[in-house]
C-alpha cells in the first residue's frame, strides 16, 4: 500500500511520494508551516484546491463557487492557506498536463480526500511523467469519454427538448434534413468569398498536419495564418481574427496536433459556431458521440487528399449542399464550455462520491492515460 494509516493525527503520511520528491532534491512544504487564516469550513461546503492551476483552465483571482449549477456548495480555491491544514480540503485537483512536474506535493493526506487528476492536453504533450503517480489519484477529469468527469469544450442544446445533449456513445441525434434558409443560403453565396483557413502556430506537430495542409495546398487555396503560413492576424485582436474567418471564409482545418483517441480541441466547435464548416483530423473513431452527423467533414472519409480537395470545391460551387450541413442549428444551439462549467461537474461528481468509491485509486494511471491511445508521425498522407 502506498498511503498508511497514522493513529496519532488519523491522517495518511504520502511517505513514498515524499520519499521521490526527496529523491529529486523537491522541497515539500509540509501542512504544519502553513498560517490559520481563520477560515471556518463549513460542513455541507465542499472545498476543492487547484494545486497547481493552468493560466488557460483555472485562472482563479478569487474563490469560485458553484452559483450556476445543480450543485452549488462546491467552492474552488488556488489558496493553499485557506484552511490550518491542507487536510481540511475535501479534494485536491493536480494539474498534470500542464507541469512538467509537480515540483511539491502535500505533505500529509486525509484518508477521505480526494484527488483529481486534471488534464486537457494529449498524452503526447503531458509534461508531467504520470508513471510516478500509481496509487496517487481517486478521480480523473480530462478529455477522453471513460473519465470519471470528461472536459468537453461545447454542448448542444436540444431547443425541442430543452435540455442539453449528453456527451456519450448512445447518443440519438436528430436524422439531417435539407437546410432550406434562403437568407443563410444566399449569405454564403455573396458574402463568403474565400474557400479555407487554418490558423496555426506549430507546425512541427507530432500528427504531421503540416504536411496535410501542404498538400491540399496542391490542389485548392489555403490560407494559412500564423507563423506556419503567409497570413498574419495579431493575437492582441482575437475578436478580428474570429470576424476574419467568419467573414469570408467557408471551410476552417481544424486540424489536432496529436492523434488521440476522443481528443479534439475547441476549434472544431468555434467553426461550427461562426457558420464554417470545420475539416477534421483527429484521433477519434466515431465523431457522431460529439457532434451531429453532417455538420463536419472528416479527411479520413476520403481515399485521398486529391477526393477531399474536389469534393471542398463542389460544396463551394453549390451553395445548397453547402448550406445542408448547417440543418442542426434548426434543432441544436452550441454553446461553449466554460471552466464554470467545468467546475459544476466535478462539483455534482463530488456530490455523487459513495464513501466506497473514495478508496477508489488508480493503480496505473499512466497505462489509462498514456500514448498508446496515439499514433505517431504520419508519413504515409
Amino acid at each position: 500500500m502506498l498511503f498508511k494509516l497514522d493513529a496519532s493525527d488519523k491522517t495518511i503520511k504520502n511517505e513514498a511520494l515524499l520519499e521521490r520528491h526527496k529523491a529529486r532534491r523537491f522541497e515539500v512544504n509540509h501542512v504544519e508551516d502553513f498560517i490559520p487564516l481563520g477560515v471556518i469550513k463549513e460542513p455541507a461546503t465542499k472545498h476543492i484546491l487547484l494545486w497547481n492551476p493552468s493560466t488557460q483552465a483555472d485562472d482563479l483571482s478569487q474563490d469560485h463557487q458553484t452559483v450556476n449549477c445543480d450543485m452549488k456548495n462546491c467552492i474552488f480555491s488556488r489558496n493553499r492557506r485557506l484552511f490550518h491544514s491542507m487536510t481540511d480540503f475535501d479534494a485536491i485537483m493536480f494539474d498534470v498536463g500542464n507541469s512538467k512536474e509537480l515540483d511539491e506535493l502535500p505533505g500529509i493526506r486525509n484518508k477521505e480526500q480526494i484527488y483529481i487528476m486534471a488534464n486537457e492536453v494529449s498524452p503526447l504533450s503531458t509534461k508531467n511523467n504520470l508513471k510516478f503517480d500509481e496509487n496517487f489519484f481517486n478521480m480523473t477529469f480530462s478529455y477522453k469519454s471513460d473519465s470519471d468527469v470528461q472536459w468537453t469544450h461545447a454542448k448542444f442544446y436540444d431547443i425541442d427538448m430543452n435540455n442539453f445533449v449528453s456527451i456519450s456513445r448512445q447518443i440519438k441525434w436528430r436524422k439531417p434534413v435539407a437546410f432550406r434558409d434562403q437568407t443563410f443560403i444566399n449569405s454564403i453565396r455573396t458574402k463568403k468569398s474565400k474557400l479555407s483557413a487554418w490558423f496555426v502556430s506549430n507546425c512541427k506537430a507530432s500528427s504531421n498536419r503540416d504536411l496535410l495542409a501542404k498538400k491540399l495546398q496542391n490542389y485548392m487555396n489555403v490560407d494559412i495564418y500564423g507563423s506556419c503560413g503567409n497570413y498574419s492576424c495579431t493575437s492582441r485582436n482575437p475578436e478580428k481574427c474570429v470576424d476574419t474567418l467568419s467573414s469570408n471564409y467557408k471551410f476552417y482545418f481544424a486540424f489536432e496536433n496529436s492523434i488521440c483517441v476522443d481528443y479534439i480541441t475547441e476549434n472544431v466547435f468555434l467553426s461550427m459556431q461562426h457558420n464554417i464548416i470545420p475539416i477534421i483530423f483527429n484521433g477519434v473513431t466515431d465523431m457522431q458521440h460529439f457532434l451531429p452527423p453532417h455538420s463536419y467533414i472528416n479527411v479520413n472519409d476520403f481515399n485521398s487528399i486529391k477526393e477531399l480537395a474536389k469534393y471542398l470545391k463542389f460544396l463551394d460551387e453549390n451553395p445548397q449542399d453547402f448550406a445542408n450541413y448547417f440543418w442542426w442549428t434548426k434543432y441544436y444551439k452550441l454553446v461553449m464550455h466554460t471552466k464554470e462549467q467545468s467546475y459544476c461537474d466535478i462539483c455534482i461528481h463530488l456530490n455523487k462520491w459513495e464513501p466506497r468509491m473514495k478508496k477508489q485509486q488508480y493503480l496505473n494511471v499512466e497505462s489509462w492515460f498514456n500514448q498508446k491511445s496515439c499514433i505517431g508521425r504520419l508519413d504515409d498522407l
